[in-house]
């Protein structure tokens, strides 16, 4: 996915139970769908959170954003699934660490 940020990428493939390895062009227009509305709702999750603080990010309020601590699968590399408790998993996809749920994102 492009345009969205890997941290968002990962979560709303994840959302949307796809494997972030799968090539865009074999995505049916069904699972496209359900990848728009992930989209939507990780990016109104993540801005009810007050977004995603990195190092020392800060917003206009002064408020670090808290997202990035409840996120699903994003930097839990080897930790519990949220979902179904197993291993989420960490690969490289275009330069940028991507995270999944091997078994919540079936191939």
């Amino acid at each position: 996915m492009v345009g969205v940020g890997n941290i968002y990428a990962s979560e709303s493939l994840f959302r949307a139970r796809i494997d972030p390895r799968t090539p865009a062009r074999r995505l049916t227009p069904e699972r496209c769908a359900r990848l728009a509305r992930a989209v939507k709702a990780t990016l109104r999750a993540a801005i009810r959170a007050g977004g995603s603080s990195l190092r020392d990010f800060v917003g206009s309020d002064g408020v670090y954003g808290c997202f990035q601590q409840r996120t699903l699968v994003y930097d839990r590399a080897g930790k519990a699934c949220r979902r179904c408790g197993g291993a989420v998993r960490r690969i490289v996809l275009g330069q940028r660490s991507t995270y999944y749920c091997p078994a919540c994102q079936p191939r």
